[in-house]
């Protein structure tokens, strides 16, 4: 079960918790606690019970039950104790506020019309660098996600998702391991980098995450420039070590690095995480460091790929220039030509496709991205959102629910995507509780957020989206609304256009001086 309580999302299952989007680091006890509090919402709970559902066998003073109480209301930012209330010689009480939703909990990646759930799977963490070397941490950083991705291509293998498997490296060591078999990690890939004649030592491990048993490790001496050699090389003993018969030939067509030399390709990395990352002047940041790396490696695909990317974000997604479009097209082109192998390339291509309104082509180049890389979960996401697109939202959703389920500390644009497929099935409560989820909105997603509630019959929550929307666009009327959408069926267009009628969407009245409009990411 995924519930919501003020703005946090809890969900039992995986084990996570998020807040205003991002996920908060939170102990085991810590969680076993607020699960128990959640499970029991309305009922005043004694010590002793609380005692025997989170400390059972073992006897703890109640200073610990005291302080992990004030862990949990700090994880869901409940200072007021509005939610979890001590009740005086008696014990506690979880009472959620009226806004609270609970959402029954997201089908199995078995469920979508792939039909294949992939054993096992394993979390590969950000390696320990301990280099005096500024440029050593995002190099390894870059060497991790290439070792994900090349995983990514054996298809008995699931790997969990870059975003994720990062996110696991700000709990305690302690912590790491239980946290990632809650999210379904089977093993785990550690390493330990340090400083060599001219290169460097990394120590590699990979465990079972149930008994800690070691699987496989082994030690790795090389020069910088042999980098990729390495990555590639890792891909493959963790896959051995997992799998009695790997897919040999699906690694021999991985191209283990896009960049022809190490200071391009930290080049790369660079921009690819600020296109990542959210601020001021991040997306013109990123684009130097592409620009950088391609002065250095002209031949790098995904470093051209990733500046199609940027220029498209750059300007305005679907509302850019038609000119820019056809020049960001031009340039992923190219960079698929270059690496025709690269799924990044064919999902980046993509994207820049279904901004330019081709459907069809925008179709093939993402069926071509999960063949190549099946269990990409960005992919598979976007492929989910491209399906609601198309009026397939139960397709796209069960999709989205896939990817969620490979990257279940996602990025926070999976949100977006997820909440549109939800609104397309009708579902317009869980929709709202995805589109509330985005840390930052911009009036088009607040526009999304409006119709939800307008359609769920929500209305004074749906006018007073309607007003924060309208104050940060005045000029974005129902009808700008419904011209720009990428939606293809009638019907779909109509959905939104009653939801953001029942929101009083156009009768808001506007402020005196309107708000600045607030940059985001897609």
């Amino acid at each position: 079960m995924v519930q919501q309580i003020g703005n946090a999302v809890l969900d039992l299952e995986r084990g996570t918790l998020r807040r205003d989007g991002e996920i908060v680091p939170v102990r085991p006890k810590t969680f076993d606690l607020l699960a128990f509090l959640v499970h029991n919402s309305g009922r005043v709970l004694s010590k002793d019970e609380l005692f025997e559902a989170v400390w059972p066998g073992i006897i703890v003073t109640e200073d610990s039950l005291t302080q992990c109480i004030r862990d949990v209301r700090k994880c869901i930012g409940d200072e007021t104790q509005s939610l979890i209330r001590t009740v005086p010689r008696r014990g506690y009480m979880f009472q959620p506020a009226d806004d609270t939703a609970s959402v029954s909990h997201m089908p199995s990646a078995a469920a979508v019309a792939a039909g294949r759930t992939p054993e096992p799977m394993v979390a590969v963490l950000p390696f320990r660098v301990d280099v005096d070397d500024t440029t050593a941490k995002p190099l390894f950083d870059g060497a991790v996600e290439e070792i994900i991705n090349a995983l990514s291509y054996f298809k008995t293998i699931a790997v969990l998702a870059r975003h994720s498997a990062f996110a696991l490296a700000q709990y305690s060591d302690q912590d790491i391991w239980a946290t990632a078999e809650r999210l379904g990690a089977d093993y785990v890939a550690e390493g330990a980098v340090k400083s060599a004649d001219d290169g460097y030592n990394v120590r590699v491990v990979l465990s079972e995450t149930a008994s800690g048993r070691r699987v496989w490790a082994q030690t790795f001496s090389f020069k910088t420039s042999e980098i990729f050699a390495f990555q590639r090389t890792v891909a493959q003993r963790i896959a051995s070590a997992l799998v009695a018969n790997i897919e040999s030939a699906a690694m021999r067509r991985v191209s283990p690095a896009a960049a022809a030399n190490v200071e391009a390709y930290v080049h790369i990395l660079r921009g690819i995480a600020l296109l990542r990352s959210y601020g001021e002047g991040v997306n013109q940041q990123a684009r130097a460091h592409l620009l950088k790396a391609l002065e250095l490696d002209p031949e790098s695909g995904l470093a051209h790929a990733y500046l199609a990317l940027a220029d498209t974000i750059i300007g305005g997604y679907t509302g850019a220039p038609r000119s820019v479009l056809d020049q960001a097209r031009d340039r992923a082109l190219h960079a698929m030509a270059l690496s025709p192998d690269e799924a990044r390339c064919h999902r980046i291509l993509a994207l820049i496709l279904l901004y330019r309104h081709d459907f069809e082509a925008a179709a093939q180049h993402l069926a071509r991205a999960l063949d190549l890389n099946p269990y990409d979960a960005d992919t598979l996401a976007q492929t989910g959102f491209f399906h609601t697109l198309r009026g397939n939202a139960e397709t796209g959703l069960a999709l989205l629910d896939q990817a969620v389920e490979l990257n279940p500390m996602h990025p926070p644009w999976y949100y977006y995507d997820r909440g549109e497929a939800l609104l397309h099935v009708g579902r317009y409560r869980e929709a709202a509780v995805s589109f509330s989820c985005l840390p930052r909105k911009s009036a088009w997603q607040l526009a999304r957020l409006a119709a939800c509630y307008g359609l769920d019959g929500d209305l004074d929550k749906a006018r007073s989206c309607a007003k924060e929307g309208r104050q940060l666009e005045p000029g974005l009327t129902v009808e700008a609304i419904i011209a720009d959408l990428r939606l293809e069926r009638f019907e779909d267009r109509e959905r939104i256009r009653s939801g953001l009628e029942r929101a009083g969407w156009d009768e808001t009245p506007l402020p005196e001086t309107p708000l600045p409009a607030t940059p985001l990411k897609g």
